[in-house]
């Protein structure tokens, strides 16, 4: 979750002009509250979050309406994942400001946390009226359109996010990945490279930008971007994928030892074991193929495409069972099981 901005510090009553050579017994609380918060806002600027939480906890018991206290003990809970006392310290804040655009923000980041989508859909809203130019919560907003597969109103919502923060790598490669769902393989690219202009470390962007080059048969671009990828970050996704770009250029031997390295970084990757099936089916290695969908099929028994490709290479074996795999196969929703199985009496 991205951190939220914590207020300044209270200045010390000896910083205000004018002389006083007697205090009042009275301001001795607000004076002590104060002197509280700005420890806690030390404490939280090291990190030390269990020490603001303590701080806060006694500004509040000394000036129980200070507001800005309720606020930052609400950020202090949150990166302590008590999102449920964030949620109580940003309702607060709420309730003695009701313009606070960063007390609705943070209880939208609290709710997005627990699941409450609807409930941080509202509060990302709300943020948004009082104050429009909050890049992350128009961000948030985007995510949450996402993953709805409202991929329209994400674009939309990470589009208004980079208008109001033109640096925004994030949003740049969400945009991407939105218009990729929808198709738009050209837009999707050049939101990619944007995100990678801007942070060229971000192995993940190199991932998407290989995978719908891949989409658009451009196999070498992707398998160029697969490889930034896992020189910025190898990880068994990018092996996996650019395998499947070698498989699609026509290099089995290439794309059987990427989903090798694949499966020695992730040992129950069902997909990289169907992969390397399919490119062992096609260097005719069909008994190679059938452990390898054994164990897809072992890893997640309702693999269809695992069945599938089981079948193939058990009838170029010879082996009548293929039949039972692609009855699966088309059990399981792939269509494909239905054209093979006509072959079958």
């Amino acid at each position: 979750m991205k951190k939220l901005l914590l207020l300044t510090l209270f200045c010390s009553a000896a910083a205000l002009a004018g002389a006083q050579d007697t205090i009042k017994a009275a301001n001795l609380p607000a004076q002590d509250a104060e002197k509280a918060y700005n420890s806690g806002i030390s404490n939280f600027s090291n990190k030390n979050y269990s020490g603001a939480l303590s701080d806060f906890n006694q500004a509040i018991s000394l000036k129980p309406d200070f507001e800005k206290a309720w606020y930052n003990r609400g950020i202090t809970k949150s990166e302590l994942k008590d999102y449920a006392g964030a949620i109580q310290d940003f309702t607060k804040t709420i309730e003695l400001n009701a313009s606070s655009d960063g007390a609705y923000y943070g209880r939208a980041q609290a709710r997005y946390a627990i699941g409450d989508k609807n409930g941080a859909n509202d509060d990302y809203t709300k943020c948004l009226v009082l104050n429009p130019s909050n890049a992350q919560a128009y961000y948030y907003l985007g995510e949450m359109k996402f993953e709805g597969g409202d991929y329209k109103s994400a674009e939309e919502n990470f589009s208004k996010a980079i208008q109001y923060k033109s640096d925004y790598a994030n949003a740049y490669n969400d945009r991407g990945s939105a218009r990729r769902e929808m198709n738009d393989y050209d837009g999707a690219i050049s939101d990619y490279t944007k995100a990678l202009a801007l942070n060229p470390d971000l192995g993940f962007v190199w991932t998407n930008l290989g995978s719908v080059k891949r989409k658009k048969g451009d196999y070498k671009g992707a398998v160029d971007a697969f490889n930034s990828a896992i020189n910025k970050k190898p990880d068994y996704i990018a092996y996996n994928n650019r395998g499947s770009a070698k498989f699609d250029a026509e290099d089995y031997t290439g794309a059987i030892a990427d989903f090798e390295i694949a499966i020695k970084m992730k040992s129950d990757y069902a997909f990289a074991y169907n992969n390397r099936a399919s490119a062992k089916i096609k260097l005719k290695d069909y008994q190679g193929a059938i452990t390898d969908c054994n164990n897809a099929i072992r890893i997640n028994p309702q693999y269809g495409v695992a069945y599938l490709n089981r079948g193939i290479a058990r009838e170029l074996l010879r082996d009548k069972s293929s039949c039972d795999d692609w009855r699966k196969a088309m059990e399981l929703g792939v269509e494909a099981g239905k054209i093979y199985l006509q072959d079958c009496k």
